[in-house]
Parts: structure tokens; C-alpha cells; sequence
């Protein structure tokens, strides 16, 4: 998965609508970043742009659930 195929998914989702990936799919999609880290926060910024809540859920973490909304709150992202 690329970056843009993400953020074309993220874009068609409708609120109340998720989106659940695999962990490995996300780290791929920003693979241009050397860090875990830098590629997490690139998927948080991605997921904002678009309204959407973002929660590690899975076996070890092993899964993203994205979640739109209408509005975001700071919450949503605690």
C-alpha cells in the first residue's frame, strides 16, 4: 500500500465508517520514513486531515482502526 492509496481510502470513508489495517500495511505506506515513530505520526496527521480517529487495536498492537467523524475533538486522538 502507498501513501496515496491510503489517504483515497481515508477520503471515501463516510462518518461513523472505519477503516481497520494492518500495522504493516501503515509502516509500508510511509516507508520513505526511516523511523517507527515518524511513520506513526505521518498516519496520525493523515487520519486528521480526513476526520478520522486513529486506535491501535489487535494482537500486540498489530492492527489500526480508523475511524471518521463529523468533527474532531482533542479527545480523539488522546
Amino acid at each position: 500500500m502507498e501513501a496515496t492509496d491510503l489517504q483515497i481510502r481515508l477520503a471515501h470513508l463516510a462518518p461513523g465508517e472505519t477503516l481497520l489495517l494492518p500495522v504493516a500495511k501503515i509502516e509500508q505506506a510511509f516507508h520513505f520514513y526511516t523511523a517507527p515513530e515518524e511513520r506513526r505520526s505521518a498516519a496520525v496527521r493523515l487520519a486528521e486531515l480526513y476526520q478520522c480517529s486513529l486506535t491501535v487495536c489487535g494482537p500486540g498492537g498489530s492492527q489500526i482502526l480508523f475511524t471518521r467523524h463529523e468533527q474532531l475533538s482533542p479527545t480523539n486522538f488522546a
